[in-house]
């Protein structure tokens, strides 16, 4: 049986796991691992191993019947031409090229791309590069001290053999997640004012945090300030492939984020939302509430590559070829530019013609793969860590857990897959308390309704449950819940 080979980058997150997708004459897909990838030199996570489920090939649809693409570009421009009120979502899960393809829509429109991470808004422009340009992947492996900020099993888990790899190397590793971490040499509570003298980091440390569309700016700004002071290199991972790529590419001048562009909608100053890529019913914490959102728009343009649940919503989808078919460029969270082996533009050219037909440019691939080699490549060479430009900052304490339920955000919550870790996460103490019986259930119940869970336990903070999974029960970062035994 024929089939064709694929070599692509996993779009769980951003550390760029190089993989190969064989899909055979009946569209049916195989992951293969990628031994020469130097970011993950052939190991693959949890969610890697089930990207065939990930990829459901989008339709193009005008007011919900299906279209060939061709109309729906019509279509969307006829929507689009004169338009106002207008916002632009691309989060980084498509290549640099068909990013800088809708950042001339965007400029069509008059208008700039959101990412999506409202967190760049209250940060300085001179931080932002700190927080887009990461170090090399290998650095961790001989750091001396390593501070914790994230779950790396459940959120990035391919760091896990390089936090593993830095310990037999000597290195201490000290944790500040909710979770005790079997790998930390320390599990700790710090307040963020005291980070500075009870860390202990130094030149040789390095801090490994994330941000993502829900961070809090506050404490993205408080690890900066640990950086700076302590001289320890900084680390931000981020949950979409082209994160980095989108970042060092984009306008960060006037960007807003999730939260903003939703208020906006609901307040009526957002009428027209364009997405490339970026599913707002995956992203947003209550799918419910999105969904309600979305629905006050005049109209909902998607450019897709995915059958995601935000298409039956849409006014308009434009279906582009799945990712790992793509012409294209990724760049990845230590600063590697890595190529797709696909050949298809049918992205970018749907793009050029909807430009065109707004009154903007038209374009071709070679001519945005070019330009992101000027404004990306040429610029940031890496992998190579840059000293931290900006300054100290002054901070505001972190925002208070709002609730007792945590949503732990990772790659499953973002791309909408099935995930067997089908659970809840409680403390000793909450079992007792409750009264749950070992194979039982326990409720949980918010404003946004209820939901029986299987747990099981781990050593976190008292009155804490975690959840890796998207609940219906969830508002935010932080829910607060009932809890009861079933």
């Amino acid at each position: 049986m024929k089939e064709m080979i694929y070599q692509t980058v996993c779009p769980g997150c951003n550390i760029g796991c190089g993989l190969y997708i064989r899909e055979n004459e009946e569209g049916a897909l195989t992951v293969d691992f990628m031994k020469s990838s130097s970011a993950n030199l052939g190991k693959l996570c949890r969610f890697g191993m089930k990207l065939p489920h990930h990829y459901s090939k989008a339709t193009s649809m005008v007011d919900g019947k299906e279209a060939d693409i061709d109309a729906a570009v019509k279509a969307a421009s006829d929507k689009l031409k004169g338009t106002r009120n207008v916002t632009m979502l691309a989060v980084g899960a498509t290549t640099n090229e068909e990013h800088l393809g809708f950042t001339k829509i965007a400029d069509a429109l008059g208008t700039v791309v959101n990412t999506g991470i409202g967190a760049y808004e209250e940060i300085p422009s001179e931080c932002h590069p700190s927080i887009s340009q990461g170090i090399p992947l290998d650095d961790i492996e001989n750091a001396g001290r390593i501070a914790l900020f994230i779950d790396p099993y459940v959120q990035y888990p391919l760091l896990v053999r390089r936090l593993l790899a830095a310990k037999k190397n000597g290195a201490t590793i000290v944790s500040l997640t909710c979770c005790d971490l079997n790998l930390a040499d320390e599990n700790v509570s710090i307040n963020p004012a005291d980070y500075k003298t009870e860390l202990g980091l130094d030149s040789n440390s390095i801090i490994i945090t994330d941000v993502n569309p829900h961070s809090d700016a506050e404490q993205v700004k408080n690890l900066l300030n640990l950086a700076l002071v302590t001289g320890s290199k900084i680390m931000f991972m981020k949950p979409f492939v082209n994160s980095t790529g989108v970042h060092l590419l984009g306008k960060s001048a006037g960007q807003i984020g999730l939260h903003d562009i939703m208020d906006g909608i609901n307040d009526g100053s957002i009428k027209t939302l364009v997405t490339l890529n970026s599913d707002l019913l995956e992203l947003m914490p209550n799918t419910a509430d999105a969904a309600e959102t979305l629905e006050k728009l005049d109209d909902l343009v998607v450019i897709t590559s995915i059958d995601g649940p935000v298409n039956e919503m849409a006014t308009i989808v434009i279906a582009t070829e799945p990712l790992y078919a793509k012409a294209g460029s990724f760049m990845n969270v230590e600063g590697q530019v890595l190529n797709n082996s696909g050949e298809s533009t049918v992205g970018i050219d749907a793009m050029s013609t909807l430009s065109q037909n707004l009154g903007g440019e038209a374009f071709d691939f070679q001519a945005m793969h070019s330009k992101m080699m000027e404004s990306v490549v040429r610029k940031f060479t890496a992998p190579k860590y840059s000293e931290l430009e900006c300054k100290v900052m002054e901070t505001a304490a972190p925002a208070e857990n709002s609730g007792n339920l945590i949503s732990v955000y990772n790659p499953f919550m973002w791309c909408n897959q099935t995930d067997d870790n089908d659970f809840v996460i409680v403390n000793m103490n909450m079992v007792d308390k409750l009264g749950l019986q070992k194979g039982g259930m326990i409720s949980l119940t918010s404003d946004a309704g209820s939901v029986n869970m299987r747990y099981t336990v781990r050593d976190i903070p008292d009155g804490l449950i975690l959840t890796m999974k998207k609940l219906p029960v969830v508002t935010g970062n932080t829910t607060e819940v009932k809890a009861e035994a079933v």
